[in-house]
């Protein structure tokens, strides 16, 4: 008897490793991760649309109203995830990605990528975002599905404020 047990739970080991469930859609948010992005990186972001709009948000985990927003653009991009695609700069400093920027991520369960900014002169950054942008935070770009940048936000907004930036693309 011993040894049938044995044999099926070597068995059903076996199984396990062969036949992995697909349990991607389950993982924890204890994977965020936070890549540098510089300016060639946003342009790629920009310019490869694959057919979906593109919203934009930079913000910084030392921005209080940047914080208020940030479960609004989580709502946001859950409610137009099929839509819309959604990506945030931080502007915190790099150094502060892993003490600052994930655990920030990780407690509002971010569902969208996320970068932190890396460049050398932040004017430029500014500039390939928009000419006329201040560099104030929270910021919001908006892009058609042909990398024309169609409206841009400074300020904390929220999600009726998201939804009246895309409604020129979705309604």
């Amino acid at each position: 008897m011993r040894n049938r047990i044995v044999i099926l739970l070597t068995i059903i080991s076996g199984l396990i490793l062969i036949v992995k469930p697909d349990i991607s859609y389950c993982q924890s948010t204890d994977e965020v991760k936070v890549e540098t992005i510089n300016l060639e990186k946003l342009d790629r972001i920009i310019s490869n649309r694959n057919g979906k709009p593109l919203l934009i948000n930079v913000w910084a985990t030392w921005c209080v109203p940047c914080r208020e927003e940030f479960p609004d653009l989580i709502e946001f991009s859950k409610k137009y995830k099929n839509e819309i695609e959604v990506v945030g700069i931080s502007v915190d400093l790099p150094e502060e990605k892993d003490d600052k920027v994930i655990p920030f991520l990780k407690k509002h369960n971010a569902n969208f990528p996320n970068f932190i900014i890396d460049v050398k002169d932040p004017e430029n950054f500014i500039n390939q975002l928009n000419v006329n942008w201040s560099g104030a935070i929270p910021a919001t770009f908006f892009y058609d599905k042909n990398c024309e940048q169609l409206n841009y936000h400074t300020g904390k907004t929220d999600l009726e404020g998201f939804e009246k930036m895309i409604s020129p693309v979705i309604n």
